[in-house]
């Protein structure tokens, strides 16, 4: 499945990030999602089949990420996922993240990544990552 395409059968709705991992011996970047659900038609409708329970979103072959503002680690809910188009072999997409500190300040942070292949893994499972 095409990255555009696959974005399109999750639901992040009232989930949260619980871990950022930048992994420069694989490229990978992998966000650690507190329940990753899937969508296999236009509306969610509460399926929930395929979740995955503190599974992460994988971004493979990444030569870019960036976090804006820069230096606030995301701790809180997942927004939009914007696919901003292929270059190349590579896509790249905006996901926006939230940051709470401890005075409970908000702050939306946009993760900009490049990568050349997205899939979602299962906590263990390395191996056995879902691309469809």
């Amino acid at each position: 499945m095409k990255p555009d395409e696959f974005f399109k059968t999750l639901y992040l709705g009232d989930r949260g990030c619980n871990a950022v991992v930048l992994d420069g011996l694989k490229n990978e970047v992998k966000i650690q999602i507190d329940l990753i659900s899937r969508k296999r038609s236009e509306r969610w409708n509460f399926y929930s089949a395929e979740d995955v329970q503190d599974g992460f979103l994988v971004f493979e072959g990444v030569d870019h990420v960036a976090f804006d503002p820069p230096g606030l680690i995301p701790n809180d809910e997942i927004g939009a996922i914007k696919f901003l188009g292929y270059e190349g072999d590579r896509f790249s997409i905006i996901l926006e993240l939230a940051h709470c500190d401890e005075a409970g300040q908000y702050v939306t942070v946009n993760a900009t990544i490049r990568a050349k292949a997205v899939a979602i893994e299962k906590p263990g499972e390395e191996g056995a990552r879902i691309r469809d």
